[in-house]
C-alpha cells in the first residue's frame, strides 16, 4: 500500500513539473511576442484629394515589420468603428511582456494637449468633433500599458495640414507632445506643433528614411529614430524635423538579429556612400533637459509657462517651437 502511494506521488509530481516547464515555455512565447496594428488612411471625403503616401507608407512598413517577426495587422481607409476594431483586435492579442506597435499614416489633430487619429468618416466641424470621432494616442498607449506590454512603439505619419483644422482654427496646430508611460517610444513625422509639407510621392521621406534606418545593422530602436531623425533634418534641408519621445528602460531592437551582445565586439555601421559625412551624435542631456520642459509647458499650455521655458531654454530646437507656441497664443488673445 505504501509503495503504491508512493508510486502515486512521483508520478503526480512528474506531471506536474511537466505541466510546469509547458506553461513555462508558453509564457515565454508569448511574451517574446510582437504586434503590430498598421493603418494607411488616404481616402478622406473632406479632403481635396486623396494622400498620396499613405497606403503605400503602410504596406511598405507592414513588409518591414514582418520581416523582424511582427504580427501585423495592416487596414486601409478605415472608418471610425473599423479602427475601433483594429484597435480591440491588437488589444486582445497583447500579453505581458510582449510588444506592441501602432504606426498610423493619415490625418491627425491636436485638441486639449492631447493627439487624435482621424478615421476616414470623421465629421469633424468644432474642435468637440475631435475628441468624439478621433482616436487618442495618449489612451491607445495607456491601453497598452494595461494589456502588459512591456514595450509600446507608436509612429504617426499624421503631421499635416488638413482639411478639418481649418474649419475651427487660423492656422494649423500639429499634434501635441506625448508624456509617454514606461517602456514607451514615440515618433512623429514632424515635431510637436509642426506640419509637414504636402507629399506628391507614392511613399513618403519619412518612411523611406525610417525603413532604411530599420535595416541598418546593430541599431537599437532609440537609435533608429534618432537616425531617421537626422536623414529626414538633412534630406528635406530643414523643411521637416521628425521628433520622438523614448521612456525605454531597456534596449529594444526592430531588427531582432541585429542584437549587440557586446559593444566592444561590434563594428560601427558603415556610412552610406551617398552620406560621406559623419552622423550626429545622439541627443545631449541637456536637449533631454529641453525635451522635458517642453512638454511640461506644452502640459501647462499658458503663454506664461512657454515664456519660463523660454528664460530657461532661450536657444535650440526646442525654443523655436515655444517661440511658435507663443506667437499662436498672442493669436488667440487677440481674437
Amino acid at each position: 500500500m505504501n509503495i503504491r502511494f508512493i508510486i502515486i506521488f512521483l508520478l503526480s509530481l512528474l506531471v506536474a513539473a511537466t505541466t510546469g516547464r509547458n506553461a513555462s515555455a508558453q509564457q515565454d512565447k508569448s511574451s517574446g511576442a510582437r504586434f503590430a496594428l498598421v493603418i494607411g488612411n488616404a481616402k478622406y471625403p473632406d479632403s481635396d484629394a486623396p494622400l498620396t503616401d499613405a497606403i503605400n507608407d503602410a504596406r511598405e512598413l507592414a513588409k518591414e515589420l514582418r520581416r523582424n517577426g511582427f504580427d501585423v495587422d495592416i487596414g486601409e481607409n478605415l472608418s471610425k468603428d473599423a479602427m475601433r476594431s483594429a484597435l480591440d483586435r491588437l488589444y486582445g492579442k497583447i500579453k505581458s511582456g510582449s510588444v506592441a506597435l501602432l504606426f498610423f499614416s493619415g490625418y491627425g489633430i491636436q485638441s486639449d494637449r492631447q493627439s487624435y487619429m482621424i478615421p476616414v468618416d470623421a465629421q469633424i466641424w468644432t474642435e468637440p468633433d475631435v475628441r468624439r470621432d478621433g482616436f487618442s494616442v495618449d489612451s491607445m498607449l495607456s491601453e497598452m500599458n494595461i494589456k502588459g506590454a512591456n514595450v509600446k512603439v507608436a509612429i504617426l505619419n499624421a503631421s499635416r495640414r488638413n482639411p478639418f483644422e481649418r474649419r475651427f482654427r487660423p492656422v494649423a496646430a500639429g499634434l501635441a507632445p506625448v508624456i509617454a508611460p514606461r517602456d514607451t517610444m514615440i515618433m512623429y513625422s514632424a515635431a510637436p506643433g509642426t506640419v509637414a509639407g504636402n507629399v506628391t510621392t507614392d511613399q513618403s521621406l519619412f518612411v523611406t528614411e525610417l525603413i532604411k534606418e530599420m535595416r541598418t545593422q546593430n541599431l537599437t530602436g532609440e537609435e533608429v529614430f534618432t537616425h531617421t531623425r537626422f536623414s529626414v533634418t538633412r534630406a528635406s534641408r530643414g523643411d521637416q524635423t521628425p521628433w520622438f519621445s523614448s521612456s525605454l528602460a531597456e534596449e529594444f531592437y526592430f531588427n531582432q538579429s541585429a542584437r549587440r551582445d557586446s559593444y566592444s565586439t561590434v563594428a560601427p555601421p558603415p556610412v552610406r556612400e551617398s552620406e560621406p559625412e559623419r552622423r550626429p551624435a545622439p541627443a545631449t542631456d541637456s536637449e533631454d533637459q529641453a525635451r522635458r520642459d517642453y512638454q511640461r509647458a506644452g502640459q501647462i499650455g499658458t503663454r506664461k509657462g512657454w515664456e519660463d521655458f523660454l528664460d530657461k531654454h532661450p536657444t535650440g530646437h526646442y525654443a523655436i517651437l515655444a517661440e511658435d507656441q507663443i506667437g499662436r497664443a498672442s493669436c488667440r488673445e487677440r481674437r
